[in-house]
């Protein structure tokens, strides 16, 4: 991969970051601090002056030593500690001092708790729960890739020179007997090695079927009743009590709660009562810790502050039998389930009005936001399937089925079609799911602003078997009112009614305004009033119940892109009309066109001040030249002086950027009546812009394609690369036809890319129609046929879709669809959406698992991971199916035979059996069938909360370690990484950027153990919340390899490469730029453990991808010559060596020069093959010769030459070392290895 992603170097900044102030510092004050347990022992935890008395606690629960505990509260001085203070707050406390851990009573909470805690820790770090939307959720595979570690970290093996031509044996590692030019296959797209299923340490827990607890019971102190099988097949009822656990004398027949005559046992844990109980439940406790402990900490906590990832390739899920989860809501949120309901509007409100002055403050203010938006959208996600399973009662059941709004656990849910025919001058229901996502990304935007005063709600779009479900928190009142004067500003009935509260447009214009660039503008109501307002009329300001000002509607806080709008939302050429008129610019454009604009004011008054200046210099210069003396000695110095003065004048010219006003209007060519003397000049800024979007960003990013500025491998990398410039997807078309017609090879694999993401859209679109009207049961039918059509028409070019009995193939939508009917359609709504017309074979040429991939991600759906087959059977494979169906039918006919000549009833029935287990091979007759699928889940769109202050202080640690200040840069980031992990978690996208970052620094700095750390961390992170095929991932995967490498465990590293490529394999395919860095790192690699075959595979696999991409000409292609070469020479393959080393010499030579150091190198080395060819050569004929002399039945012993002495002996060992090293004569061999690394890395 580029260096430049692969090692993620630290790109430069454009953005003014600078080092937070001084009351932000974080000081690591962690002390251990020992905790004395109620059996005596002691056990020390980690922790600092600044952490919670309860997060101690909680570390308490989760540690091996005393899981046991959760029901308990902690003395010092024999006084209890109040849970809710920092253990700072605590008088007395020093960092060796000794707390005291005191078993507590339990409430019936505690033990629900308890038990929860006992559930959690038996199912282990992967907890197979069928209960979550998808399978397999927030899945990470390190442990199964990392298996068992046989080499110590050696921060000097960069450094040591290794026998390269030892005779001891190859190590095994990685790629020993791998065929690397195979395909990736999708079966193993899990691990072989991933343990799922933990030690299991009991049969089943359940709640008693004697709950709730009697009166009269309760008076003694029961609390809950349980009853555990073990593993020795026993049945065991235990009481829940307010002073722990016992065994009582109840059975299933009989209600006896007394503690057990037989089994007098008692512990205040239920985990050691079973420990005293169970002797199997003992020793399985121990290994399920030993699993569990296995793991890193990353892999075992739960994500809790962002939505987890879902694979789209699943294995089988084992479902296990588990008595208790029936029971989880009651355990989770007891009987009544009033913990489960809250009033999402008010917490997340009331978290945004927390004080934020002082980092501390900010800190628990944005954890606690991004905390409860975490929540909300877990919950809205159960929501949305509900309402589109039919769960739900809509509140307006008598209104058609599109118009009807549910409640659900205080969350408002809504469709996105155009039920109230707000949108139908502009789409319709297409521009209603348009503005869908639009008023989301006004949401976020808000959210980033956080003005003063002004709120928004907490919103979430949930996609779900083709219908698109908007959940919202509850406004205080909305339902209560019957009128509009809630809508303080803005319009709800198209402009002919227009509000403006004072206070609300005053808000508007302090902070959104301002950051936004939007322009007061003046508005005409119904009665041609005139009303000022910042934002669009559509967007509208609601006083709620509660008093607070929310912004709603936020879809239109961009302007129109005129420009495609005239031009494509009317049928011309051939094309049909853009299917809404909704098209608006991107936020990130309209910041990119202001700072254009900004720049060009500033040049424009820059050139005034100038000329200006030069305009009163002609005196002075006058002047000067009287006086000025004639040596050139004189002449220099004066020159200087002149240019000194005239640097000191140029920094003088300073402008007031106050002067500098650009504003954008968000009406302008809309339907909203306005007035004012600047609307002609508003409307060509907007038209400026439309045009700089197509004139200058969309042609700069073909060329940042080229220069590999980006190089996505995806359609999400693909997405993110155009929205960070403001180019919207419409434009896909038009990229495909600009980096077609720049008919540069160096793009062609980004050609391919975009005609994928414009084939998976349009295709995304046509499944989520049918699946839209396709009842659940039948949803596996569809999306099976509907992929064979799709993918699999090479293999059958006419499947017959799976239909349901009693059905035939035009009862639906779907099973009438076939592959050239669907091709149909793609190119249609890929004219109609992208404007751009695929060619006849673009479907053909897509590539299978990529396009699969990139669907399943986009519609929800999670495949059978196995081998899909996509090309029809040879003759060979139809003649042996021929063969093995009728030998089946042979064996078939002979037990009927059989059958009707036996006598009696057991006869006929043994041979009846046997006839049955006769069964025709079960070979496919379609790539996909319904039994492939195995769930359909939520997709998800929230506004992700930012933490500013945790993304400036990370930046401000880039932009320092970027100018050189690495002590400076190290401290901010450190710092950076606590913020985040304070505010974020430690799983989430954005932390597992700043544990990269901070590797790489630590890996540049040579500090191998921190740098491998957090690249662990960066990878388990991104694993859970982006994916475990996600290119993030892989290039942490990728980095993880080269930092176990330079720490010298390079068979751990090939494991990680090895995962990596699989993956990168599966992403893109071959040919992608980028794997060639990958594999020139993997041949390196695999040098320093002398399997020198296998790495000039790799290097030659790297070459052919330089020379396909930039051709044979390039310099870089040469360079890869150049590196195989020397793979080649190791390999003892001279002549081969040779070769490359020519084709090097020739493209160094022309392009270069001769005097260039590459060119030399080259010519040095080519000069010395080439005699070693001539005395290898000279030395054959002197051997055949030799032969032809020697009698048959001669005496005289030839010596076996070996195969060192004729390769490797015809060059000097210390020459073959350096020519190797790429080094000079002079060079050391420890020198030389470290630069070996540094060439290819």
């Amino acid at each position: 991969m580029a260096e430049s992603q692969t090692e993620q170097k630290v790109p430069d900044l454009q953005v003014e970051a600078q080092a937070p102030e001084q009351e932000a510092e974080v000081i690591d004050d962690s002390f251990p601090l020992t905790i004395r347990l109620p059996t005596g022992g002691e056990v020390q935890i980690i922790t600092s002056p600044r952490e919670a008395i309860q997060d101690i606690k909680q570390s308490i629960m989760e540690s091996p030593d005393t899981c046991a505990n959760s029901c308990f509260y902690l003395s010092f001085n024999n006084q209890r500690i109040n849970d809710f203070l920092e253990l700072g707050e605590v008088e007395g406390i020093t960092a060796d001092s000794v707390i005291e851990l005191v078993e507590a009573n339990y409430t019936e909470r505690d033990v629900r708790l308890h038990i929860n805690r006992l559930r959690d820790l038996l199912a282990g770090p992967y907890k197979p729960n069928p209960s979550t939307v998808g399978i397999d959720p927030a899945l990470s595979f390190y442990r199964a890739v990392t298996g068992e570690v046989d080499e110590e970290i050696d921060p000097e093996a960069a450094q040591k020179m290794t026998d390269l031509f030892s005779e001891e044996p190859i190590p095994e590692h990685a790629f020993t007997n791998v065929d690397i030019s195979e395909r990736s296959k999708l079966s193993k797209f899990v691990p072989a090695d991933l343990q799922r299923i933990a030690p299991e340490c009991i049969k089943s827990l359940a709640l008693s079927g004697w709950n709730p607890v009697p009166h009269r019971q309760k008076l003694k102190g029961d609390l809950l009743y349980l009853v555990i099988t073990t593993l020795e097949g026993e049945i065991i009822h235990i009481t829940a009590s307010t002073k722990g656990f016992f065994v009582n004398n109840s059975s299933n027949n009989k209600f006896d709660p007394s503690p057990s005559f037989s089994k007098r046992v008692s512990a205040h844990s239920l985990i050691t009562l079973l420990q005293k109980i169970s002797p199997l439940f003992a020793v399985n406790f121990v290994k399920l810790q030993d699993f569990i402990t296995q793991h890193h900490m990353l892999e075992v906590l739960p994500v809790n502050t962002f939505y987890p990832n879902h694979p789209w390739a699943v294995q089988t899920p084992q479902h296990l039998f588990d008595p208790s989860r029936p029971t989880e809501t009651y355990l989770n949120f007891g009987a009544e389930a009033i913990e489960s309901l809250r009033d999402w509007n008010d917490e997340l409100q009331a978290h945004r009005e927390l004080p934020k002055s002082v980092i501390q403050e900010r800190m628990l203010r944005e954890r606690l936001i991004t905390k409860v938006q975490a929540e909300f959208t877990e919950a809205a996600v159960r929501g949305a399937t509900a309402v589109v399973n039919g769960s739900l009662v809509p509140l307006n059941p008598l209104e058609s089925e599109e118009a009807h709004m549910y409640v659900y656990n205080n969350i408002f849910f809504s469709k996105d079609n155009d039920s109230r025919g707000t949108f139908e001058a502009l789409g319709g229901d297409e521009a209603a799911h348009v503005a869908t996502g639009k008023d989301l990304e006004g949401v976020k935007l808000l959210n980033n602003i956080d003005a003063e005063g002004l709120y928004t709600l907490a919103s979430v779009i949930v996609d779900y078997k083709g219908q698109r479900i908007i959940a919202q928190s509850i406004v205080p009142g909305i339902f209560r009112r019957q009128d509009e004067n809630s809508i303080v500003y803005g319009s709800v009935d198209n402009g002919a009614q227009i509000s403006a509260d004072e206070q609300f447009h005053e808000a508007i214009g302090k902070e959104i305004a301002k950051s936004h660039h939007l322009a007061e503008h003046t508005l005409l109501d119904g009665n041609d009033q005139e009303v000022k307002l910042y934002t669009s009329q559509e967007t509208k300001g609601l006083l709620g119940a509660d008093g607070r000002r929310y912004m709603l509607d936020l879809y239109r806080l961009n302007p129109v892109d005129i420009e495609f709008q005239e031009k494509e939302c009317v049928e011309a050429d051939e094309k049909p009309a853009y299917p809404h008129k909704l098209t608006l610019l991107r936020p990130e454009l309209m910041s990119l066109f202001w700072e254009h604009k900004f720049r060009e004011w500033v040049k424009v008054k820059t050139d005034e001040v100038r000329k200006e200046r030069e305009a009163n210099k002609p005196a002075a210069i006058e002047k000067t030249e009287e006086t000025k003396p004639a040596e050139n000695e004189g002449d220099v110095v004066k020159a200087g002086e002149e240019q000194k003065q005239e640097g000191e004048e140029e920094e003088e010219i300073k402008i007031d950027i106050s002067e500098f006003q650009l504003a954008f209007n968000p009406d302008v060519f809309t339907s909203a009546k306005q007035s004012g003397e600047d609307l002609e000049e508003q409307e060509q800024v907007i038209r400026e812009a439309s045009k700089f979007l197509n004139e200058e960003i969309i042609p700069t990013i073909v060329l940042d394609f080229a220069t590999y500025t980006i190089s996505p491998v995806d359609g999400e990398a693909l997405t993110k690369a155009m929205h960070r410039r403001g180019i919207n997807m419409r434009y896909l078309g038009k990229l495909a036809e600009l980096v077609a017609l720049s008919k540069d090879k160096r793009i062609e694999h980004i050609h391919h890319l975009v005609i994928q993401e414009i084939a998976v859209r349009c295709a995304k679109r046509v499944l989520r129609k049918l699946l839209s009207s396709c009842s659940l049961e039948d949803s596996t039918a569809c999306i099976s046929h509907f992929l064979n059509c799709l993918l699999g028409a090479a293999f059958n070019a006419k499947p017959n879709p799976a239909l349901p009995k009693d059905n035939n193939r035009n009862d639906f939508e779907w099973s009438r669809l076939t592959p050239s009917t669907l091709r149909n359609l793609l190119n249609e709504q890929a004219l109609l959406r992208f404007r751009f017309k695929l060619t006849d074979d673009a479907i053909d040429q897509l590539k299978f698992i990529p396009t699969l991939r990139e669907l399943c991600v986009r519609v929800g759906i999670q495949v059978n991971a196995r081998d899909y087959r996509t090309e029809p059977y040879t003759e060979e494979e139809r003649a042996a199916f021929i063969a093995e169906d009728a030998a089946a039918q042979t064996a078939l006919d002979r037990k009927k035979q059989e059958l009707t000549h036996a006598r009696n009833k057991k006869a006929k029935k043994q041979i009846q059996s046997k006839a049955d287990n006769i069964v025709r091979s079960s070979r496919r007759s379609t790539t996909f069938i319904p039994e492939d699928i195995f769930n359909i889940m939520p997709t998800v769109k929230q506004p992700f909360t930012r933490s500013v202050f945790a993304e400036e202080t990370f930046e401000a640690g880039k932009m320092s370690m970027n100018q050189g200040h690495r002590e400076l840069g190290l401290d901010l980031l450190l710092e950076s990484l606590t913020l985040h992990e304070q505010t974020y978690g430690f799983l989430h996208p954005e932390t597992s950027k700043c544990y990269a970052t901070l590797a790489m620094v630590y890996h540049h700095g040579g500090q191998a153990e921190p740098a491998l750390e957090f690249q662990r961390k960066a990878v388990i992170s991104s694993e859970r919340t982006c994916g475990v095929d996600h290119p993030e991932t892989v290039h942490h995967y990728l980095n993880l390899g080269l930092f176990e490498h330079a720490a010298g465990r390079t068979k751990l590293a090939l494991k990680y490469i090895k995962h990596a490529l699989y993956y990168w394999d599966l992403l893109f395919g071959p040919g992608h730029p980028d794997s060639a860095t990958a594999d020139n790192n993997t041949g390196v690699m695999l040098q320093s453990l002398r399997d020198y075959p296998v790495s000039t595979k790799f290097f030659e696999r790297a070459c052919a991808t330089q020379e396909n991409v930039l051709g044979k000409e390039h310099v870089i292609t040469a360079t890869g010559y150049h590196v195989l070469a020397k793979a080649y020479t190791l390999e003892s393959n001279f002549p081969k060596a040779l070769a490359a080393e020519r084709i090097a010499y020739d493209v160094f030579s022309k392009k270069l020069g001769p005097e260039d150091p590459r060119t030399k190198d080259s010519d040095a080395w080519l000069k010395e093959l080439t005699s070693n060819a001539v005395i290898m050569a000279q030395r054959a004929r002197e051997q055949q010769m030799f032969e032809k002399t020697t009698p048959i039945n001669g005496t005289t012993a030839v010596p076996e030459m070996k195969k060192s002495d004729v390769s490797r002996g015809e060059l000097p060992i210390d020459q073959v070392l350096q020519y190797i090293n790429g080094e000079p004569s002079s060079a050391s061999r420890k020198g030389g290895k470290k630069k070996t690394q540094k060439k290819h890395k």
